[in-house]
């Protein structure tokens, strides 16, 4: 379950997984994780709306908009962004989710590490049999 609730959620993850000790740690794990994925999530919203300007200002004024709904004004938007754009800001997006998974690493292992600290079942590398 642990492992699922990773891949979904790793902020729900960190209230459920035993390996994390304390309800301390445990938010103060949650809070590292939500601030990764909201800079995560500003940073491809943000790609996408720069894309979209670009795209605006592709069509120029003489593209009629109005009597569209929102998803298919902003994939007209998209979509008219010339190609260059689009490469750039998909590889930043990726680029960005890509950090995020790493950095949500770092975090677990942090955490796991402290409350391993805190409950005294820490034992270096070279105790390990």
């Amino acid at each position: 379950m642990s492992k699922v609730l990773f891949l979904v959620s790793p902020t729900l993850n960190s209230f459920v997984d035993k390996r994390k000790g304390t309800t301390g740690n445990k938010i103060d794990c949650a809070t590292k994780h939500f601030a990764n994925s909201m800079i995560s999530n500003v940073t491809v919203a943000g790609l996408t709306g720069v894309t979209a300007l670009a795209g605006r200002a592709a069509l120029g004024r003489s593209a009629n908009l109005a009597n569209m709904g929102f998803l298919k004004k902003a994939w007209t938007l998209i979509n008219a962004a010339p190609k260059p754009v689009k490469i750039i800001a998909g590889a930043l997006a990726g680029l960005s989710i890509l950090y995020r998974t790493y950095k949500a690493g770092v975090i677990e292992q942090k955490y796991i590490d402290r409350a391993q600290f805190v409950d005294n079942t820490f034992k270096p590398d070279a105790e390990v049999k």
